[in-house]
């Protein structure tokens, strides 16, 4: 009789189960993605330091109100356009204030004197650029502005009008009447230098001037004004308008047989020479000849 051995009943008892790596593998993958998603929905990521071009537009409206409200302060128009072109706007920045201040104030910002105050500023901005919108015809009139002046009807009302004053001017030490007046100090006005205008041939930009305006340390200076003139004609264009391009950049279309004189006014002199089209080579394709002209502060 043979008798069973009991070593082999052990070995088949602690037989090891089946284990499948890929099997793991796609169960943790699958474990983290559901992991991820859950998180997503119920804890989203909060995002902090967000540049001014990220927020929503809501947010960038309530932001371009605020920097006209620091203009009012400051009074400095080139960091004013410059936190303006950081909003990215698809239009001239001043034009993207002026719809700001309409969306604002179709909204019920008009609800408060801040409201009032602060719409009133982004409008005096705009406007003396010769700019317009929906906001002014939204905007209260002011008490100034609405209530009749009193008139003096007659001699008894007169005697009751505020009596002149009656102190002696000021004399200055040689016995004269003082004259001196305090005058408002203006601000200190950039000047700039042209550099000889270069000459290329690209024929993706094809009679094209492209301007550069740089500070002494060779940075982009965004919202200078630019000038480029041509018969009786002009126009006047900012730098740092094409955010792709860099803070210092701009440009102009030109047109063949025209001369255009470029410079920066009060700022910088015109280049000593026109500037005109023609034609130009790039391998064996024919295009035409396009300008790249710098300002560099001094």
């Amino acid at each position: 009789m043979i008798r069973p051995d009991p070593r082999r009943d052990e070995t088949r008892k602690r037989a090891p189960g089946y284990f499948s790596y890929p099997v793991f593998a796609w169960s943790l993958i699958i474990g983290l993605a559901l992991g991820l998603a859950v998180t997503r929905m119920h804890g989203p990521l909060q995002r902090s330091n967000a540049e001014p071009w990220q927020l929503r537009a809501d947010e960038r409206h309530h932001f371009a109100i605020a920097i006209a409200l620091e203009h009012q302060h400051r009074g400095d128009m080139g960091r004013t356009l410059n936190k303006l072109i950081a909003l990215r706007p698809a239009q001239h920045p001043l034009d993207a204030l002026a719809e700001a201040a309409c969306a604002l104030g179709s909204s019920g910002y008009l609800g408060s004197d801040s409201g009032i105050k602060a719409l009133r500023g982004a409008v005096a901005l705009y406007s003396a650029d010769g700019r317009s919108g929906c906001a002014e015809q939204l905007l209260p009139l002011r008490a100034t502005d609405s209530a009749p002046k009193p008139a003096v009807d007659s001699a008894a009302d007169a005697g009751f009008a505020t009596p002149l004053p009656t102190k002696p001017p000021l004399r200055d030490s040689q016995g004269g009447a003082s004259s001196r007046r305090l005058v408002p100090t203006p601000a200190a006005q950039r000047s700039f230098e042209a550099r000889a205008a270069r000459s290329f041939c690209d024929a993706a930009n094809p009679a094209l001037i492209e301007v550069h305006v740089l500070d002494y340390l060779g940075r982009g200076i965004p919202g200078q004004r630019i000038r480029v003139r041509w018969g009786d004609q002009a126009d006047i264009f900012l730098s740092g308008l094409k955010v792709d391009r860099g803070p210092s950049y701009a440009d102009f279309q030109m047109e063949e047989g025209v001369d255009y004189a470029i410079d920066m006014p009060g700022a910088a002199d015109p280049l000593s020479a026109s500037l005109s089209t023609g034609a130009c080579y790039t391998g064996n394709r024919s295009t035409l000849k396009s300008w790249r002209v710098t300002f560099v502060e001094t």
